[in-house]
């Protein structure tokens, strides 16, 4: 690029038109003017030509770093109307140029105005990261002493701010941080912001509660979260880079965590270790992945399970059951059991693996007290056969049981009379439809009835 920035007519001009030599670069007038009016006479240029501009004098080389204005046009990208570029070779310098400066844009420098003329020539993506104005944290805010919360929102739902992130340590007595529709550009970077709050090992441990949503790591294929104070953990669709979006990891490793919560829109490769502290663990997925092999969503899935094996409360979506039931029927995938499971929740459809999958999950929870199922379905398939037979839990600790969103179909009631039946210290059985006779082996359960309660509970519960 380099032989383009300098064949500027502008800049020839321009240094043509009020500079003069006696001797080498002292006898230049322009170069010898205070910076605020050097900017202020760039400020009516492109910025190409500004940054081509470094090619005239010693003393502009890195002017165009601290300039305030940024001014982008795509019919001037080919300075030479010999070279007849494509469309999309044009396009593609454009892109690259525009993110050459903002990537060595001075963080300390204030942009005062940003004009951007591409046409259509660019993504959606592209341009609201370049109109993304990074935003740069008080050094104040960074180094109060007395701050214990801090939630940053910067965007919504379809684009996110992109978070300057202070180089100073600060945060000292921060427990709680909140990060939503944030882009961090640097993870190295954004490691050390976290560590100095701290999140890392290797620091005094303080912060207990931390929450991703919507954030974007644009570079980053592991997102490595390892701590000994964090208490709360909550990953809301954390957006990787690169073209194939089921490849991205997680590592969690937090020998006192309490809660894991996790929506994400595609099933990722997880590393849980040291989980030791779980009490409560919420997975929910929008999608298992088109491209995935069906061995690889079965590995992926049972290091989950291994890694929650020790929970007390436990929520599973119902995008994960059918593979689930591959898994829990296999020993060689998990061979555990949920030995310190207390309360189970379920959002299920009326498919022929729910039931199979269900009493497999109570098999493998010997202790379970609570169990709740969210029914999400308005088709009607085959209808279940549930075998009688005999179930730890049932016989000896399942106490508490709730049917919400319950149509009152046959396969509900089956199950309904299922539970009943088996459900030697059953106490309280809440539901929502009219029950039909059964057999009710417990002389101390009580029948509720309810009003139907919104989807969004199966959210918001915990």
């Amino acid at each position: 690029m380099e032989n383009a920035l300098q064949r500027s007519p502008i800049i020839s001009k321009l240094t043509c038109g009020v500079c003069y030599n006696v001797g080498g670069e002292d006898g230049d007038r322009l170069s010898n003017l205070p910076e605020p009016i050097i900017h202020h006479i760039f400020s009516f240029l492109e910025t190409i030509d500004v940054v081509r501009a470094s090619a005239v004098s010693r003393k502009w080389r890195y002017l165009w770093l601290s300039i305030p204005y940024l001014n982008f046009n795509v019919h001037n990208i080919c300075s030479n109307p010999l070279e007849r570029w494509s469309l999309q070779t044009t396009n593609e310098k454009f892109k690259d140029f525009v993110n050459w400066v903002l990537l060595f844009q001075n963080g300390s420098v204030s942009i005062h105005r940003f004009r951007l003329s591409c046409l259509n020539r660019v993504d959606d993506y592209t341009f609201y990261r370049w109109i993304a104005v990074p935003i740069k944290l008080p050094r104040s805010l960074v180094t109060c002493e007395s701050l214990v919360s801090l939630k940053l929102d910067f965007g919504n739902r379809e684009h996110q701010g992109v978070l300057n992130l202070p180089t100073c340590v600060g945060f000292s007595r921060l427990k709680s941080l909140d990060l939503q529709h944030v882009e961090v550009l640097d993870y190295n970077l954004f490691r050390e912001f976290l560590s100095s709050c701290p999140l890392l090992e290797n620091f005094s441990p303080l912060l207990e509660n931390l929450k991703m949503d919507s954030c974007c790591f644009p570079d980053l294929k592991i997102l490595d979260i390892s701590s000994n104070s964090l208490k709360s953990l909550t990953l809301e669709r954390i957006e990787f880079g690169g073209d194939e979006l089921d490849n991205y990891k997680l590592k969690i490793a937090c020998s006192n965590l309490e809660s894991f919560n996790i929506f994400a829109p595609l099933l990722p490769d997880f590393t849980l270790e040291s989980l030791n502290s779980l009490q409560n663990a919420f997975i929910f997925l929008e999608t298992i992945g088109e491209y995935m092999e069906a061995k690889e969503i079965c590995h992926r899935m049972s290091k989950i399970l291994n890694g929650l094996r020790d929970v007390k409360v436990l929520k599973l979506s119902c995008t994960l059951y059918q593979f689930l039931n591959a898994i829990l029927e296999q020993r060689s995938y998990f061979s555990a059991s949920f030995n310190n499971l207390k309360s189970l929740i379920l959002c299920v459809t009326t498919a022929e693996w729910t039931v199979p999958l269900i009493i497999r999950l109570l098999n493998h929870s010997p202790n379970l007290e609570v169990l709740t199922i969210y029914f999400d379905s308005d088709e009607y398939y085959d209808d279940w056969e549930i075998p009688d037979k005999v179930i730890l839990c049932l016989t000896c600790h399942l106490k508490t049981v709730e049917l919400i969103d319950f149509s009152g179909n046959e396969n509900e009631l089956e199950l309904v009379r299922f539970l009943l039946k088996n459900g030697h210290v059953l106490q309280k059985l809440r539901i929502i439809s009219a029950i039909m006779k059964f057999t009710i082996s417990s002389s101390s359960v009580a029948l509720k009835f309810l009003e139907p309660k919104p989807f969004l509970d199966f959210f918001n519960r915990f």
